[in-house]
């Protein structure tokens, strides 16, 4: 039906009203809340005062009407057109993240080789839309626990923002659910997930064996010994020792602590027989140890100071709290061979999970016990926190067996971080080995909502003796929701549903993601061109942007492409126009309303660029991995199979081959009909024509091109401004009082008048210039059918000019292109 275009402020959106087809212009506009004084562009031409508004409506009219005083169009309007540009870079980008890790920026959706899941840290998450094959982004480390004698490893993973429909979940090229344990469950954007473990590995626990106490003998013991003793105190349960810095002790200086230890010191005490003076052995704990110096400017003295508390041991229990401690002797001796840790964890967490693994013949036990603590930012112990624990693996399996345990611990002091100490209990033996596998520090988070992702949580069944490294190869095929537009309504439909559509995506990207007006994007011209579309299946878009830095005019670009669609600033309004045959020329532009300035006409002699075929690059939807069309361009016509030299295109979003064959076979057939370029400038009708239209423009100097205006019509005689030579069969084009062209017909050599010709075209009506009234007079071109071909043009740029001019770029058109 005919569409009506009303703008009512400069700069502002349009609106769009379809109106029945015989429906009179006059009859609109009188209905219309509008202005006396508007202007009136019918199919590219402006319509002057005297012209008849009582005009029937055909199907294929475009009606713009500018709702303001003709005195300011020009002031106002012209710097409107200025934005008309096909340069996407002039689209308003997305904010952008710092991008710290670019080995991981693009996702594994888009890379089709070595496909895994990683984590992309700092990265944009997945935005996908129409349906892929995806590898999900990891999110969490991977957390793993032991059940009955069975390693399960849980991964938490984003598929991407939004909603999505999953199906077909795959481990590499294996549906996930004929793998003995594994299991799987989504969580759309907004669902409550009731519980999520999140859990981090002790980067220094990786299978340390724990000895046993028979081991102590054979595990090597630190010691330090110190002559020159600066003081020592022995006091309320506890010992200090001050001593001149040396390294020796550096170890003791630098150990975890709290440390277990034994110490040998000189004593003087006083018995009921007289002062006694001895060296005593000392079992305790050093929980800390401290440097220090003299406070001197230059040269100072530095000490080393060591606190013990714990104390134990025979000397213990029989020398008085009140002794004297000498400075004749200070020994230190790690004394905690056969305790492994402390291990420190990573990140705070609720939990501690103790990861044990055992080699162990039938019916025996190893023993172990766990003393853990909470530590502040400097790993420093807080007091009050200290527990501990006792736990085995045995083996009653009736035969020798690798067992596996795992041991949730839950401490009292709550969230934070902990050291840990673990040291077997019971003798060690080459039939009963002991392996602390790994510990976990674990977030417990319960009812978590995403509001914006679909999240996948997957548990599988690790195998026990693996042969080889097994990369992450989780994957599914997901269908992205998007919104859409109801075309009879002229709404946007917020509903989410499953889409393939590129139009969807346009919308969604451009309304939801990038958040813009409804107002700065044509939908109605949008869906218009994709309800034209012959097959859906060109008009499908199935791709994961990746990148924060790629910007939302990008974006758009990259969508539109897919289904030759080109996008386009107006008005401050995206719109698009779709690469495609056109039924006639949008206008006609000649010598009467172009300048000489800027024409310019070029010609490929040879095949466009050098190049003498296409290869286009595409994802297979049954390998998902990167395929090939390929054409060639021979004398015989185009043959599918390598060009030495092809126009290479990687067609993004594409996961179709019939989609990619059209495309390829178009970018084919241009390399054939599609040589030319003009550039031109025309007078204020050029503001009227849009990027992507089919326009005719004769070659100024080209006399087989012949073009003028109407002077006069008798009948079927026409005379004309300028003179006519006939060179076989010709044909004419004339544009009617609206500016619209008719079709080609037959034109004739006049006896009497060389400025005519004769042809039998409907009586329509014309504008015969007067140099008053009419000005803009209807123009011909007569040429032959070859000629008249060789006139048209597609535009693929304009550039309006601040002195109402417009310039545009031209390639040339043929309907043979679209065939």
């Amino acid at each position: 039906m005919p569409v009506i275009e009303l703008q009512r402020v400069p700069g502002t959106p349009k609106e769009r009203h379809t109106v029945p087809q015989g429906m009179l212009l006059s009859e609109w506009l009188l209905s219309a809340d509008i202005h006396e004084d508007v202007v009136v562009v019918l199919n590219g031409r402006e319509m002057r005062p005297d012209d008849e508004m009582a005009i029937s409506l055909l199907e294929s009219d475009r009606v713009q009407v500018f709702d303001q005083p003709k005195s300011v169009i020009g002031d106002v309007l012209s710097p409107v057109f200025k934005l008309v540009s096909k340069v996407f870079s002039f689209l308003a980008p997305q904010p952008a993240l710092s991008s710290a890790d670019t080995n991981a920026k693009e996702s594994p959706n888009n890379k089709l080789t070595g496909q895994t899941n990683i984590a992309r840290t700092y990265q944009a998450r997945p935005d996908v839309y129409g349906q892929v094959r995806s590898y999900p982004d990891l999110i969490a480390p991977s957390l793993f626990e032991f059940s009955g004698n069975v390693k399960y490893v849980t991964e938490w993973m984003n598929f991407g923002i939004g909603k999505y429909s999953v199906t077909n979940v795959r481990y590499s090229e294996s549906s996930l659910g004929t793998l003995a344990g594994a299991s799987y469950e989504i969580f759309q954007p907004g669902q409550v997930i009731p519980t999520m473990m999140e859990g981090f590995e002790f980067d220094d626990v990786d299978g340390q064996e724990l000895p046993g106490p028979n081991q102590s003998g054979s595990v090597p013991v630190v010691s330090a010994s110190a002559t020159n003793v600066v003081s020592g105190t022995y006091s309320g349960g506890q010992v200090a020792m001050k001593i001149r810095k040396q390294t020796s002790f550096d170890y003791f200086l630098n150990i975890a602590k709290p440390r277990g230890v034994t110490f040998v010191i000189n004593v003087t005490y006083n018995t009921a027989s007289g002062p006694v003076t001895k060296d005593i052995t000392l079992s305790a704990d050093l929980f800390n140890a401290t440097e220090s110096n003299d406070g001197a400017v230059t040269n100072p003295t530095y000490f080393y100071n060591f606190f013990f508390r714990s104390l134990s041991g025979a000397d213990a229990s029989s020398t008085p709290a009140n002794a004297t401690v000498n400075t004749a002797k200070f020994i230190l001796n790690d004394n905690q061979t056969v305790t492994m840790g402390p291990f420190f964890s990573p990140v705070e967490g609720d939990q501690l999970w103790f990861h044990f693994q055992a080699q162990q013949a039938d019916g025996v036990t190893a023993s172990y016990s766990v003393t853990l603590w909470k530590v502040d930012d400097n790993n420093v112990q807080i007091p009050g926190t200290t527990q501990s624990f006792n736990g085995s693996v045995s083996n009653n399996s009736g035969g020798s067996d690798f067992r596996y345990s795992t041991v949730k611990f839950a401490p009292s002091a709550g969230l934070g971080r902990y050291a840990i100490q673990v040291r077997r209990t019971d003798n060690w033996s080459d039939y009963n080995i002991l392996q602390l596998s790994e510990i976990h520090s674990v977030r417990v988070r319960q009812n978590v909502v995403h509001a914006e992702d679909t999240l996948v949580r997957v548990t599988v069944r690790a195998t026990e003796q693996a042969t080889g490294i097994r990369e992450r190869k989780y994957n599914a095929l997901i269908t992205r929701h998007t919104i859409s537009y109801n075309l009879s309504s002229g709404t946007v439909d917020y509903g989410l549903r499953p889409s393939r559509s590129f139009a969807d995506a346009v919308a969604h990207t451009w309304l939801v993601i990038g958040k813009q007006p409804v107002s700065s994007i044509d939908l109605y011209g949008l869906y218009q061109i994709a309800a034209s579309i012959p097959d859906a299946r060109l008009a499908q878009f199935d791709y994961t942007f990746d990148d924060e830095d790629i910007s939302l005019g990008n974006r758009v670009e990259t969508i539109c492409n897919a289904a030759r669609v080109i996008a386009y600033w107006e008005d401050g309004v995206l719109c698009f126009v779709r690469d495609q045959k056109e039924a006639y020329p949008a206008t006609i532009f000649n010598r009467n309303n172009t300048l000489a300035e800027e024409y310019k006409l070029t010609w490929e002699m040879t095949l466009p660029g050098g190049f003498d075929g296409v290869e286009v690059e595409y994802v297979s939807p049954v390998t998902n991995k990167k395929t090939y069309i390929r054409y060639r361009v021979t004398s015989g016509g185009i043959v599918e199979q390598a060009a030495q030299n092809p126009n290479k295109i990687t067609l993004h979003g594409c996961r179709d081959e019939y989609q990619a064959r059209d495309r390829a076979l178009l970018e084919a057939r241009k390399l054939i009909y599609s040589r030319g370029r003009m550039t031109c400038k025309t007078l204020a009708d050029g503001q009227y024509v849009s990027v992507g239209d089919m326009i005719q423009v004769p070659d100024t100097y080209d006399t087989n091109q012949q073009s003028g205006y109407i002077v006069r019509r008798s009948g079927n005689n026409f005379d004309t401004s300028e003179a006519i030579t006939f060179t076989g069969t010709m044909y004419v084009t004339v544009t009617d009082n609206l500016g619209t062209p008719t079709a080609r017909y037959l034109a004739k050599e006049r006896s009497d008048t060389r400025f005519g010709f004769t042809a039998a075209i409907p009586n329509i009506p014309l504008n015969i210039w007067d140099g008053y009234e009419v000005q803009s007079p209807s123009r011909y071109v007569i040429a032959t059918e070859e000629e008249h071909d060789a006139t048209l043009w597609r535009v693929e740029e304009k550039k309006p000019n601040a002195d109402s001019t417009t310039s545009f770029t031209l390639t040339e058109y043929s309907d043979l292109i679209y065939q």
